[in-house]
């Protein structure tokens, strides 16, 4: 049976897209998410200048992670100032913060290379971390990194940013497919996204009704995230829809009711599962 968690928001101007603390209730973390025009107005809250891990990120117009780069910081908030002057890309920070008694030099260091290996593996955006960080995790510290990234894991989704690999973390039975004029492709649904997993094939040789998936398709591709493999286009990354009928329009092109056309491993169609 799932555990209750209660979450505790600051917002320190009153705006939900302002400058804001979370705290998980008995947590000795607290995270803080900046917009990057605040940062001189987040240096005013008192216990941002303690040591953790932070996630820069570039958000696209579907308020969806572009690009992140994942570091570490022995001074908080103070960190940013070099990144505010050496990276463009990034408009929001989202800062992990903890006591000194919390967090040791060599758990930041582990849970900044657990992290950074986790975002590489996760598929779902650019890593801006090209180099892997030379620290080896030890096997005593591992547990705890790991339940520490769990609780990173949790807030990140509850701010609408998946930072976990879709396709490990769930079972078949969970998985959903779609096959069509020689297409395949995979998919999971959360009850309010559709995610269409790694290795799907998408059928280039149909356009989409709607523009915006055949624009996404061609940059995509031009990107080298979805690639050329033996005569078909395979996707290289997970890629989130609204519904799932834009997750099937995008892989199988043309318009389509994602309802019937995803299946699980019995046959069964969403709307089956769903809605009956």
């Amino acid at each position: 049976m799932a555990t209750s968690k209660k979450l505790e928001i600051i917002y320190y101007n009153g705006q939900p897209d302002g400058v804001r603390s979370i705290r998980r209730h008995l947590s000795t973390i607290t995270t803080y998410v900046i917009p990057r025009p605040l940062l001189a107005e987040a240096k005013k809250i008192s216990g941002i200048t303690r040591p953790g891990i932070y996630y820069l990120i570039n958000e696209n117009d579907e308020n969806k992670i572009a690009q992140i780069y994942i570091g570490q910081t022995r001074n908080g908030v103070v960190r940013l100032d070099d990144h505010n002057r050496s990276k463009d890309f990034w408009n929001k920070a989202i800062m992990f913060l903890a006591d000194n008694k919390t967090f040791s030099l060599d758990m930041i260091s582990g849970l900044e290379e657990y992290a950074i290996v986790k975002a590489h593996e996760a598929k779902r955006y650019k890593v801006e971390n090209s180099v892997k960080p030379k620290y080896e995790i030890d096997e005593y510290d591992l547990p705890s990194i790991e339940e520490v990234y769990d609780e990173i894991q949790f807030v990140m989704a509850t701010l609408g940013y998946k930072v976990n690999d879709a396709k490990q973390t769930r079972n078949d039975g969970e998985i959903f497919h779609t096959t069509r004029n020689g297409i395949t492709a995979y998919g999971i649904y959360g009850g309010d996204k559709f995610q269409v997993l790694e290795d799907s094939e998408i059928n280039f040789a149909k356009s989409v009704s709607l523009p915006k998936y055949n624009r996404q398709r061609d940059e995509l591709l031009q990107k080298g995230d979805i690639a050329a493999i033996n005569g078909k286009y395979v996707l290289n990354i997970i890629l989130e829809f609204k519904t799932p009928s834009g997750a099937s329009d995008f892989v199988l092109g043309g318009s389509t009711n994602g309802w019937v056309e995803w299946k699980n491993k019995d046959g069964k169609t969403l709307d089956e599962i769903y809605r009956r």
